[in-house]
């Protein structure tokens, strides 16, 4: 199962009941998400509950609920049980390439010779992006947490 912007089958409180669910390593009640997730009362934390194990995202044991995996969210991966937003992972992959053309630099003054501007430029280029990537992914994961 997959939710995108054209998936209205699952809410943003749904969502967040789920990803709760996911990162905990043991059975949940209602009072307890509502208390983590700060909603309301129990009851809006059951009615999501219980919309979540129609879907079969959820099932339900005699100490509480734990989720089922298995959802993917369009723009984001599971690592373990913590969601990261894809943006961030690219952003590590821009600062690995940004280490390799610091290490130019390095070489080039070993070498006692002034590093290019094409090599300026690609490092000013590769830290914009990784920060770029980074601050989005953050933004990303702050929009489907609260």
């Amino acid at each position: 199962m997959s939710i995108d912007s054209s998936d209205r089958e699952l809410s943003k409180t749904s969502l967040r009941v789920y990803l709760y669910l996911l990162t905990r390593n043991e059975p949940v009640g209602p009072r307890e998400i509502t208390r983590g997730l700060e909603l309301s009362s129990p009851s809006v934390a059951y009615y999501h509950l219980k919309k979540l194990e129609e879907l079969g995202l959820v099932k339900k044991d005699n100490n509480g609920y734990v989720a089922v995996p298995g959802l993917k969210i369009e723009g984001y991966i599971l690592i373990g049980r913590k969601i990261v937003p894809r943006l961030i992972l690219y952003s590590f992959m821009y600062l690995g390439l940004l280490v390799i053309e610091i290490l130019g630099v390095v070489v080039n003054i070993l070498r006692k010779t002034p590093p290019s501007i094409e090599l300026i430029t690609l490092i000013i280029f590769t830290l914009t992006t990784a920060l770029l990537l980074l601050i989005e992914g953050i933004r990303s994961y702050k929009a489907i947490m609260t």
